[in-house]
């Protein structure tokens, strides 16, 4: 009897390892085909919210059809024929240009390449509790303990893929241990299956109750059960799109929050109670407020690391918050499986809200300041009567209206508009300090803080020319006026500029691309050579490279959003691409996948320009990948990589590879030596930039140039594959300059 205990939370801890190893390798596997777009994570999220849904309904309708026994016969079978889609394995479409609903294509592909086995092991959670609730066990009638012990699998295994498994095994290799524990996992659920069999069915509790709610079950109750899984859920996939849009698209980035949205199941699901939930109930105010602040003053952009500790602080709280509320009201275990079927309803709608309905409904990244409103009015009235939520309260406004006024005296431009956004914050801070006196009308003075903050988010910028989402990305349009240029913005990354002169933009590339920068120079080499070949840019960004084009020569963009392309090709925003001097076609689709279509050995310039700043395509870079291009080379060609980046420095894994493939390299770190720092205007920034060619000869004068260095790869490094690489060793974080 001893064991039977450890052998269920074994086994759960082995499925829930699995199901959080399995969604960073898979994201991994199809993010190529997307360009590595944030937009990946969060809808093979809601992919797999959907799965557990799938599974949470399986385990509660067929416990109740067949009863816990014949059931575990029924499941065997249902485990045993997902072996038959093992390994994990997943192909690219034919021409990912005509990917017309990237979200369609990747919810088709993830059910067929991993739909079943993660649906199956998604039962897990549930049915080894109700499972377990079933036999004659001391612990018996509070299964729910088991359900932390699954979710310390879920952490272990979220932390392990960065640290462990990512830096060190392959793709394929994960596929195959995957599979290999799969097995190992059929073979621990039969022996729970036995142990279940050969138990006396538990006998009902004469006296006391359970440590669980026995409140009866209404519709109003199971409406909260949904509201609290609800809120965490679509908060978790909110900080996941801010971290990943502003720092980078990787796998190692999605995982912290996943990782503290777990966290918190195990602490409020835990037997021993350490932080009482009063506790959370206090701090929800100051970090509602707080992230309330951060929106309506726009400071993440310049204090990215204090508002990425806020947005983690602020979802550990809400999900301790909210989960706890859940944990508290959890059921007999008579009504387990329909209380874990609810919670699903609830994660798998925060994530659809997310990934599916917004991205259409807003045309604006609104749904993190959305789901403010929804938790301010959820958030229980009657907590607001105790003393020390009211302190709290009281002193997160009167700290988070300093900060507000700080900030636009101290630091914002003193514009009309800025001005009025504060004196509107502060005038909606005044429900929430009546609040405090009526406690009941709390929730409504958080909801409608989170309205303005909404309606303030939603507002255009007078500097603003043109705002548009797609999957891939949200996309700001700028006009300076003081310093005179347009700019397209990722999130707060600036993806391309050009200057104007008398109100007229001229057709001179700026930015990263400007003609005394490492691209400029590049350019200037090849305009030595007597005969010009096309050129191939991957990224399109403004279109600026197009500023280089000579008549005669053309030059192929390769660009994976469309809306980029349209933006680029607007002569009110951009000329560059209606001024080439002679053919600039823009080719939509992955850039790797679509220059495999072009002829072999028909550019003298390839440049990689699809990752500038944070965003960081990793199978652009790979061993494969730049022997593919070389492919598509001329002998003299010459392959250019810019890497400007905040956070990650790709020279190493980049002339590791070009060793590796025997290729001679030059490398120009334009922003860490400063070069640049005495050009005039604003419309130029210094850039980093790695040349590739077959041979020396190839990069002509550039040789002679001070400023482009060789450099020797890293002894310890891994060369980067299709099928391995590791971020987190090139972290800037790690470096020392």
């Amino acid at each position: 009897m001893k064991l039977k205990c450890p052998l269920y939370a074994l086994t759960l801890l082995i499925s829930s390892s699995m199901l959080f190893v399995v969604q960073p390798m898979v994201a991994k596997m199809v993010q190529p085909v997307l360009g590595g777009t944030p937009a990946v994570w969060n809808t093979a999220m809601v992919f797999f919210q959907a799965l557990l849904l799938g599974g949470y309904l399986y385990a509660h309708i067929t416990t109740k059809w067949l009863g816990t026994r014949r059931q575990a016969v029924m499941h065997l079978v249902v485990l045993a024929v997902g072996l038959a889609f093992l390994p994990i394995a997943f192909e690219p479409p034919a021409d990912a240009a005509r990917l017309a609903n990237p979200t369609l294509w990747l919810l088709a592909t993830l059910f067929v390449g991993v739909g079943w086995p993660f649906f199956v092991i998604s039962t897990s959670a549930p049915l080894l509790q109700k499972w377990f609730s079933t036999i004659d066990h001391p612990a018996a009638p509070d299964p729910y303990h088991l359900y932390a012990a699954s979710n310390v699998g879920s952490v272990f295994a979220l932390i392990a893929y960065p640290f462990l498994i990512e830096p060190r095994i392959g793709l394929a290799w994960q596929a195959h241990l995957w599979m290999v524990a799969y097995i190992t996992l059929c073979i621990s659920v039969a022996v729970c299956a036995v142990i279940l069999w050969k138990s006396p069915p538990r006998q009902q509790e004469e006296s006391g109750s359970p440590p669980a709610s026995a409140v009866p079950l209404t519709w109003p109750r199971r409406l909260k059960w949904i509201l609290w899984a609800f809120i965490p859920s679509s908060m978790m996939l909110g900080v996941t799109t801010f971290i990943t849009t502003d720092v980078a698209p990787m796998p190692m980035l999605w995982i912290p929050p996943l990782t503290i949205y777990i966290f918190s199941f195990i602490i409020v699901f835990a037997r021993k109670t350490y932080v009482p939930i009063k506790v959370w109930f206090s701090l929800f105010p100051f970090f509602f407020l707080a992230l309330g602040t951060l929106f309506v003053t726009s400071i993440a952009s310049g204090l990215l690391g204090f508002a990425t500790v806020i947005n983690f602080l602020g979802l550990f709280v809400f999900c301790m918050v909210f989960h706890g509320l859940l944990a508290r009201d959890r059921p007999h275990t008579d009504d387990l499986t329909e209380f874990y079927l609810l919670m699903s309803v609830g994660g798998v709608l925060g994530g659809v809200f997310n990934a599916l309905i917004a991205p259409v409904v807003f045309d604006r990244l609104l749904e993190y300041s959305v789901l403010l409103i929804i938790a301010g009015l959820v958030f229980p009235a009657k907590v607001f009567a105790e003393r020390a939520v009211r302190i709290s309260t009281a002193i997160s406004l009167a700290l988070c209206l300093l900060f507000v006024l700080g900030y636009m005296l101290f630091i914002a431009d003193a514009g009309a508009m800025a001005w009025l956004a504060t004196l509107i914050t502060a005038l909606l801070f005044l429900p929430i300090y009546a609040a405090l006196v009526r406690p009941a009308l709390a929730p409504l003075g958080f909801a409608l803080l989170g309205l303005l903050i909404t309606v303030q988010q939603a507002q255009p910028i007078p500097e603003e020319l043109h705002y548009e989402r797609s999957f891939f990305a949200t996309h700001q349009v700028l006009v300076d006026p003081i310093h005179s240029y347009h700019t397209i913005y990722h999130g707060h990354t600036n993806h391309g500029r050009q200057p104007l002169v008398d109100g007229v933009l001229i057709n001179e590339p700026g930015a990263y691309h400007n003609r005394q920068g490492p691209l400029g120079q590049v350019f200037d080499e090849l305009a030595t050579r007597h005969t010009r070949h096309p050129v191939a840019v991957v990224g399109l960004g403004a279109g600026a490279i197009a500023a280089y084009s000579r008549p005669g020569q053309r030059m192929d963009f390769y660009e994976i959003d469309p809306v980029v392309k349209k933006i680029a090709e607007n002569p009110e925003w951009f000329t560059y691409l209606a001024e080439c001097a002679h053919e600039c076609p823009v080719i939509l689709g992955d850039g790797r996948l679509q220059l495999q279509r072009a002829q072999d050995h028909s550019y003298e310039l390839i440049i990689m320009d699809a990752y500038s700043s944070t965003a960081v395509p990793v199978h652009l870079l790979t061993v494969e990948a730049i022997a593919s291009y070389f492919e598509k080379l001329r002998d003299d060609g010459i392959l250019a990589f810019q890497i400007s980046n905040r956070f990650i420095n790709l020279e190493p894994p980049l002339t590791k590879a070009a060793h590796s493939l025997d290729l001679a390299v030059l490398v120009q770190m334009e922003s860490r030596y400063g070069y640049n720092m005495e050009r005039q205007g604003h419309a130029q920034q210094p850039s980093d930039w790695v040349l590739m060619a077959r041979s020396e000869e190839a990069f002509g004068g550039l040789r002679e140039n001070p400023r482009w260095k060789t450099y020797e790869p890293r002894p310890n490094l891994r060369v980067w594959t299709d099928d391995y690489a590791n971020v987190l060793e090139v972290l800037r974080f790690f470096e020392r300059y």
